[in-house]
């Protein structure tokens, strides 16, 4: 303030007992202060629209995670279950006869995957939530995701690029290289997840990690 009277004072002069104003000196001192009120008017609108991003990727997650539990899509998850398992085995198939079970579930994912692209989530909130459901399935779908012979590797290039960010996530939790991070998701895992599809009612689990287990399930590519 004590500048600001100053300013003031520089800005006037007497002249004949009079009070002569400088108003061009008096604007100059009025941008100055509308310049600094406006910065922290912005600077506090853009904080407060980074906490309604926030809770609204909260929100959105918790929409997402209450349409994975829903009765109706714990049966498309268990369908798919039912479609993979042969015995003790996992099924095989071809690009040209796909499991049809297994494109509602990736859909989902996919939709996740897009909502990360468009900021409405949070990669690290749907690693948290679903890393370990989407991962099992997207590797025993990997061909139909990303080989060029697919007709479906264009489709799903959005959840090709989240599970590659969400590797990594996956890979700097663990403080693991970025090597031989095939070696969780073998046939016998990825059949142990569908097994636990069909025995549960879709809630989600918890794996119990070991500190030196690779778990990530996509190469790690640059992105095209």
């Amino acid at each position: 303030m004590r500048r600001t009277f100053g300013s003031f004072r520089d800005a006037s002069k007497e002249a004949g007992g009079r009070l002569v104003v400088n108003w061009e000196a008096v604007q100059a001192v009025a941008t100055a202060a509308l310049v600094v009120t406006s910065a922290g008017a912005i600077s506090y609108a853009g904080l407060q629209l980074r906490h309604e991003r926030d809770y609204r990727a909260v929100e959105n997650l918790e929409k997402q995670l209450s349409f994975f539990l829903s009765e109706k899509f714990v049966s498309v998850r268990q369908t798919l279950a039912e479609s993979r398992l042969e015995g003790d085995e996992l099924k095989a198939w071809t690009l040209e006869e796909p499991p049809v079970s297994a494109f509602e579930v990736l859909d989902f994912y996919e939709h996740l995957s897009l909502l990360v692209k468009k900021g409405h989530l949070d990669v690290y909130d749907v690693w948290h939530t679903f890393y370990e459901w989407a991962q099992p399935v997207y590797v025993d779908m990997q061909r139909l995701i990303e080989s060029e012979d697919s007709s479906y590797t264009e489709h799903y290039r959005d959840l090709q690029k989240m599970m590659r960010q969400m590797d990594e996530i996956q890979m700097d939790k663990m403080q693991t290289q970025k090597g031989e991070h095939w070696a969780l998701w073998t046939p016998e895992r990825i059949i142990e997840h569908y097994r636990y599809e069909l025995k549960t009612s879709g809630r989600p689990r918890r794996v119990r990690r070991r500190h030196q287990t690779q778990v990530t399930a996509t190469r790690l590519r640059e992105d095209a």
